[in-house]
């Protein structure tokens, strides 16, 4: 009797055999003479993971077994198989432990043990009997195909591996190739189904088994091919196919040669089996070029037949290497072309900047990761290409950070200066605040070009600079570098509000020709503009030859609501009134008949929904109303909601005590009483110092409401969860869609809040004019060159002219077609010739322009050119950026003054440098201007006679009487002001002042700034015309004092950015005394040697210290850079270019001899 082995071959993987069983089925034949398949499951062995590395392999197989005899022999064979079974596991797990038990072993120790272990597999084979007597009678054990398959595999493996030179370098080397076992593994895989085509029937006779005994030794390599034995017949021959005849007998004489003998060494057989390995790979070859072989194993073989060809002779630790090597020229190649998409002045991963300013802007302000759309435009190839871009978005959006960063990587990246143009004081003296610990981080600078501050020219530094200028100080920046011929160190200049072009006033048509002679300088400044939605946005980008970006997003959902009467109605999109408004709810808080008369709007309740949990803003008509609708609430919460006041109650105390001392104790009784219950209004009417408390106590939630102007929504940024238009008016004048939109855009705080909401309140009168807020248009922003009978455009081309941008009629003409202007000539109905033609006609009327003729050749034809020029007077004026309806005046005033200029008191110098433009705004009470002119001293008065102001005219206007005394009331109303000026040059406090001349405070400090702001204009007007020498001189400390109004020991205190009077004593009384002791302290000395200061602003404080001491010092070394600089002799020297400073180490600066050489 034969055994059948059903064998098929599985993968070698490196912890050892990966077996793949076939499903023994019992086979019967039916009484047709066709064999009958009854399916029987077995559960055979799982291999488990044995040492380190040893792959889980669970290969649950079925046997098929032949069967011819009956069903009782069949059980009995049955049996023994399953005892044999059971043998295989036992000795299978054995050899796992003893096969693995060290993963460290080398490839040649494995090796060897695999020889060993066939070896004493065919040595002990007979060695255990597996049936006796009649049961061996009946079964004779053949050997399986699985011994002669797992050779045939093994020495595939060795000829994959052989070297033509060295049989036994092959065989060994044949387990090492990893690459290969891989790619077995992946095939065996993506094997769906099981090829038995190739199962092989090999019988041996029992003539070869002469002691009948069969035994698989722990220590054999025998399972790696495993086959289960099935009965068969004793003359059945072998059954293969002829085209793998001798590969198959090659494979038996391999294996069993010899194999009665009952011991062999191990070397012999390792001898022998090297002997056979070529012989039996030819004969695979025979096989595989057959082209008849389909199955699983065959595939494997002829891959380790094509392996050998293809191995290159080269170590493990080579391939290794030469791995490593390809995998780094990749990441190379990889970041070559990054490198190529990426700018080339990119210096770092965080959009070309480095991780510190990630790191920095985490710190300071809190920000983790940018929105969508900001890392979208921050990749825009605009930027990249250094093109002009204006992007558009909803209020807090978030697009100042986008501004900044283009801002550090123009310093960082670009090595060049930027400009960044905003429109408030206030908004530049924040932003410089803010900025100055991160430059002192990055080391660059920040220059602040406000009011008084700004040196004009600007100071060349040797480090980048970032002026952060309003609109009129940015346009004297940009023409002092024009006439300085460094237009190429601005790189970028950034403005912010660029729909304020459009303003209508002088600050449009000055921010136009800003835009406009950077544009004309052709220089590599790129200009990146942020505006508002505005609906001829085209006209912006033919102006600036700019790109446009634009987003609706929104970092929290906004819902607008409309208020009628006691109904609410949520704004949707609709085509007229009634569908674009759904109503929503009716109001139905309890109100007595008396609250219901006071609060009429029902502010109260509105309020009180979401306060004090949330923050709440109320846009008022008028400074006034902001005051009375605070005040109001205040005394309804006391009465109906009194729990309110204990809500951070000591925090509020605090802020009452600060701006208490600030006002140099004195208090706004409005605050006094409202603050108490998280009140406070907001508008212009305020000091910069307590608007600056109360806009921080509301960020930190201890104010949770503001009744505020419309100035709010366009300056800092203070959202809401809601926000409540007490009226659809600005003063007088209706809403537009533009400011409805700036003020409902505060509503939602992003990080805070989920979603935002706007309820504006109208009155029934208004109902009809609702549908043009919500549902129209947005406006037109048009040129202001036009305003003010064309001001603006005689200003722009008087500066031009003045510097040489254009200097014919022709190029004055040219340049007219880049403006704004002419760009929407057609929509204004103007014609640009005619308004160009007026325009240079009254500056050469005024004596600021002169007209030249000449002969130009132009295509061989000797042609007319009028040349243009500008006077004296011209250029004081547009150098000294004073306005062209006050210059002469001006000019008159000092030309006055000159002759008679009383210099014993500093109240004539103080007349000479009050504002034109703020007397308009001034209705002086007579009596109190009669108090404190008769207040002066004899000399004072006699400077009011010099000017024009005499005694006796104030005396009968303040009692009321008729005077023929012919006066210029212009004089009389601006040296009201000087009086106002004057006490505050006296340092009194601005309380003291406002209540003094009956006007707000708010009033008096703007009247301070705008009169430092005009002094430097003086200056510089001063300056540019020789015969006011003596007003150069005196102007000169005198405007820096009049900036402060302080005493001498505080004017460096002063300086420093976030410092004002109250904070200068502070830090004056405790030891910082200037600038430098103020840069080189400690935050936390700062904290505890003043009382109520927070360490964030200290460490503010000494940041801006360090930015300024920064600044100063690189103005000194810079000078004296510019000092020790030698002219090169132009004959000796080939190049031409000057010795700097560096250069000059060894060198006697004086002689210009080289001291190390005269020493050798």
């Amino acid at each position: 009797m034969v055994f059948t082995v059903l064998a098929m071959s599985g993968p070698q993987t490196e912890t050892g055999p990966q077996r793949k069983l076939l499903g023994a089925r019992k086979r019967h034949l039916s009484s047709d003479g066709h064999e009958e398949q009854v399916s029987r499951t077995l559960k055979y062995f799982r291999e488990t993971d044995v040492g380190v590395g040893t792959k889980k392999l669970v290969k649950d197989e079925h046997l098929t077994i032949e069967t011819r005899k009956s069903v009782k022999d069949e059980h009995l064979r049955t049996e023994t198989m399953g005892t044999y079974i059971s043998e295989i596991n036992e000795q299978g797990q054995g050899w796992f432990e003893s096969s693995f038990s060290s993963e460290r072993k080398s490839s040649k120790e494995k090796t060897q043990e695999t020889c060993e272990g066939l070896q004493g597999h065919r040595a002990n084979v007979r060695s255990v009997p597996v049936m006796k007597g009649e049961e061996r009678s009946k079964s004779e054990c053949s050997l399986t195909d699985g011994d002669s398959e797992l050779k045939s595999d093994e020495n595939s493996l060795g000829t994959k591996d052989m070297d033509t030179d060295s049989e036994k370098d092959l065989f060994e080397e044949s387990f090492q190739d990893l690459d290969l076992l891989s790619h077995i593994e992946s095939i065996e895989e993506s094997q769906n189904s099981v090829d038995i085509t190739d199962v092989k029937k090999i019988t041996v006779s029992d003539k070869r088994v002469k002691s009948g005994q069969v035994m698989v030794s722990p220590n054999s390599r025998a399972h790696e091919k495993t086959g289960f034995i099935t009965e068969n017949s004793m003359e059945e021959k072998l059954n293969c196919e002829s085209i793998g005849k001798s590969a198959v007998k090659k494979r038996e004489s391999i294996c069993y040669t010899n194999f009665s003998k009952t011991t062999r060494t191990g070397e012999q057989v390792d001898n022998e089996m090297r002997t056979k390995s070529l012989n039996v790979t030819e004969d695979f070859e025979k096989v595989l070029n057959s082209g008849n072989v389909g199955s699983l194993r065959d595939r494997l073989k002829r891959k380790l037949l094509q392996n050998v060809g293809g191995r290159s002779p080269m170590s493990p630790a080579l391939t290794i290497e030469q791995g490593r090597l390809n995998q780094l020229k990749e990441a190379e190649l990889e970041a070559a072309i990054i490198q190529e998409e990426r700018s080339a002045d990119d210096i770092g991963p965080f959009y070309g900047l480095p991780s510190k300013v990630q790191q920095l802007l985490q710190d300071l302000r809190g920000i983790t990761s940018l929105y969508e759309w900001q890392d979208k435009c921050l990749k825009l190839p605009t930027l990249q290409r250094g093109g002009n871009l204006v992007y558009s978005l909803p209020t807090s959006g978030g697009k100042t950070l986008v501004a900044e960063v283009l801002i550090l990587k123009e310093i960082l990246c670009k090595k060049q200066d930027a400009l960044m143009i905003l429109p408030f004081v206030s908004i530049v003296q924040e932003k410089v605040k803010g900025m100055a610990q991160i430059a002192v981080e990055l080391d660059f600078l920040v220059e602040e070009y406000a009011g008084s501050k700004g040196r004009f020219p600007p100071v060349k530094h040797r480090k980048k600079c970032l002026y952060v200028a309003t609109i009129e100080k940015a346009h004297s920046l940009v023409n002092s570098l024009l006439e300085q011929g460094r237009m190429e160190s601005l790189g970028l200049v950034v403005v912010d509000e660029l729909h304020m072009i459009g303003e209508g006033r002088s600050r449009g048509s000055c921010l136009e020709a800003t835009l406009l002679k950077i544009i004309l300088a052709k220089a590599s400044t790129q200009i990146i503009g942020m505006s508002a939605t505005l609906n001829n946005i085209k006209d912006l980008l033919t102006f600036l030859e700019a790109d446009l970006f634009t987003s609706d997003f929104r970092p929290v959902k906004l819902t607008e609501h409309v208020k009628l009467q006691d109904y609410i109605f949520e704004i949707q999109k609709g085509e007229t009134l009634q569908e674009s408004l759904n109503q929503q709810r009716t109001v139905m808080f309890q109100y007595s008949p008396e609250v219901n008369r006071v609060d009429p709007d029902h502010l109260l309740g509105l309020v009180t929904e979401v306060i004090p949990e949330h923050s709440c803003l109320i846009f008022c008509p008028t400074k006034k109303n902001c005051e009375n609708v605070a005040l109001m609430l205040s005394k309804l919460m006391a009465k109906h909601r009194r729990e309110l006041s204990h809500v951070k109650k000591q925090e509020r105390k605090e802020l009452l005590k600060e701006l208490y001392k600030d006002g140099e104790q004195r208090l706004c009784p409005v605050l006094q009483h409202t603050i108490h219950f998280g009140l406070a209004y907001h508008h212009s009417g305020l000091t910069t110092d307590e608007r600056h408390l109360l806009e921080e106590a509301y960020a930190n939630g201890v104010l949770c409401l503001l009744a505020c102007t419309s100035t709010l929504a366009a300056g800092v940024n203070l959202p809401a969860k809601r926000v409540i238009l007490r009226s659809p008016y600005i003063g007088r004048q209706f809403l537009n869609r533009s400011q409805y939109k700036q003020m409902v855009g505060r509503a939602g705080r992003a990080g805070k809040d989920t979603t935002g909401e706007s309820i504006l309140i109208v009155g029934p009168k208004d109902r009809c004019k609702v549908w043009d807020i919500i549902s129209g248009p947005m406006e037109n922003c048009y040129s202001s060159l036009t305003f003010d009978e064309g001001k603006g455009l005689r200003s722009l081309i008087l500066s031009t002219i003045g510097l040489q941008v254009t200097k014919t009629t022709k190029e004055v003409f040219e340049m007219m077609n880049h403006t704004l202007l002419s760009t929407q000539a057609a929509q204004l109905s103007c014609d640009i010739v005619a308004m160009t033609k007026d325009a240079l006609q009254q500056l050469i009327d005024m004596g600021l322009v002169i007209q030249k003729k000449t002969l130009s050749q132009e295509k061989e034809n000797l042609q007319p050119a009028h040349i243009l020029e500008v006077t004296p007077l011209g250029r004081a004026t547009f150098k000294g950026s004073v306005d062209l309806n006050f210059s002469a005046q001006l000019y008159k005033d000092l030309k006055k003054a000159e002759e008679s200029l009383v210099l014993t008191s500093h109240l004539h110098l103080l007349f000479l440098v009050t504002p034109y433009d703020l007397v308009k705004d001034v209705q002086p009470p007579w009596m109190t201007y009669f108090k404190q002119i008769s207040l002066l001293s004899p000399v004072e008065l006699k400077v009011a006679e010099l000017i024009g102001v005499p005694e006796a005219f104030i005396a009968k206007k303040a009692s009321g009487q008729h005077t023929r005394q012919i006066v210029d009331e212009f004089v009389v109303k601006r040296f009201y002001l000087t009086l106002m000026l004057y006490d505050l040059w006296k340092q009194r406090s601005l309380w003291e002042v406002a209540e003094k001349f009956e006007h707000p405070r708010g009033f008096v400090q703007n009247l301070l700034s705008a009169a430092a702001s005009f002094a430097a204009c003086v200056h510089h007007f001063c300056q540019e015309l020789e015969e006011f020498w003596a007003y150069q001189e005196l102007l000169g400390t005198f405007v820096k004092r009049l900036a402060y109004c302080v005493s001498a020991e505080l004017l460096p205190l002063m300086e420093i950015p976030g410092v004002k009077l109250g904070r200068a004593k502070q830090l004056y009384s405790t030891g910082f005394r200037s600038i430098a002791s103020v840069a080189s302290a400690d935050p936390d000395t700062i904290v505890k040697s003043i009382k109520q200061i927070s360490c964030k602003v200290a460490k503010q404080i000494v940041a801006s210290a360090k930015v300024l001491v920064n600044e100063k010092a690189e103005a000194l070394l810079q000078e004296v850079e510019d000092l020790v600089t030698i002219p090169t002799d132009p004959v000796t020297s080939q190049q031409g270019s000057p010795t700097r400073l560096s250069h000059c180490d060894d060198m006697d600066l004086f002689s210009g001899t080289d001291m190390t050489s005269e020493s050798q």
